[in-house]
């Protein structure tokens, strides 16, 4: 009990239970935590690359890595460990989910898998479409500096181990969407632009800003057309 008041303690906090605003794990469900120390340095699955699942219920199962979590080691694989998530009817904009009924229903939506649990496809059985996913060779990679271009310049590359030519290539990047800006009677035309107000000489006198990036950074004294004292140096 307080001294001042007759109101119990509790009466006064602001918070009044750790469950006030929580979200409820059915909705965004608790991500595990994993200790700094234990999280992956360097990864050697990117987003893009298409993956062979080795354990649990995806056992076999290929498909392409859709994002990655640097801070709990695990991916989300296309197509691959399809999961089911409870949400209410109202975060669906979809006609055929609308049409449920209830408080609460069941979606499709991707599980992570942990990395450990997913390995590289030999590349030659990639490009294969013949070989069914079960029999695949999955392989090791590892980081290695290769001379790609023959020319001597050392690359870093994934190269499946217990190789040194066998490569595993980068995914193609994301094609950035295309920025359309709207002309407006603003902008500055590309020949404005590009045509020359200033001619380059070397002759004196030269502006003085030009002069004060020409003069030693690094010197005490450096000449300032703001000081007209201060000396050349």
């Amino acid at each position: 009990m307080s001294k001042n008041s007759d109101k119990p303690l509790h009466m006064f906090r602001q918070v009044w239970s750790k469950f006030e605003n929580r979200v409820s794990t059915r909705l965004k469900p608790q991500e595990k935590w994993v200790h700094p120390k234990d999280r992956i340095k360097r990864w050697k699955v990117l987003e893009g690359d298409t993956v062979k699942v080795i354990a649990g219920d995806a056992k076999h199962q290929v498909g392409k890595v859709k994002t990655i979590d640097m801070f709990t080691n695990r991916v989300w694989v296309e197509g691959v460990k399809m999961g089911r998530n409870t949400s209410p009817n109202e975060i669906s904009n979809s006609p055929s989910e609308s049409e449920k009924k209830g408080g609460w229903w069941l979606r499709p939506t991707l599980k992570a898998i942990h990395v450990s649990n997913v390995m590289h496809i030999y590349p030659d059985d990639l490009k294969d479409n013949s070989i069914p996913d079960k029999e695949k060779r999955r392989v090791r990679v590892k980081w290695k500096k290769v001379d790609i271009d023959g020319e001597g310049m050392m690359r870093w590359r994934r190269v499946v181990c217990g190789t040194d030519d066998v490569v595993i290539p980068f995914p193609p990047r994301p094609e950035k969407p295309e920025y359309n800006q709207e002309k407006s009677p603003w902008d500055t035309s590309k020949e404005l632009a590009s045509e020359m107000t200033w001619s380059i000489s070397k002759d004196y006198p030269l502006p003085p800003g030009v002069i004060d990036e020409l003069r030693d950074r690094h010197k005490p004294w450096r000449y300032n057309y703001l000081h007209k004292n201060r000396p050349f140096v």
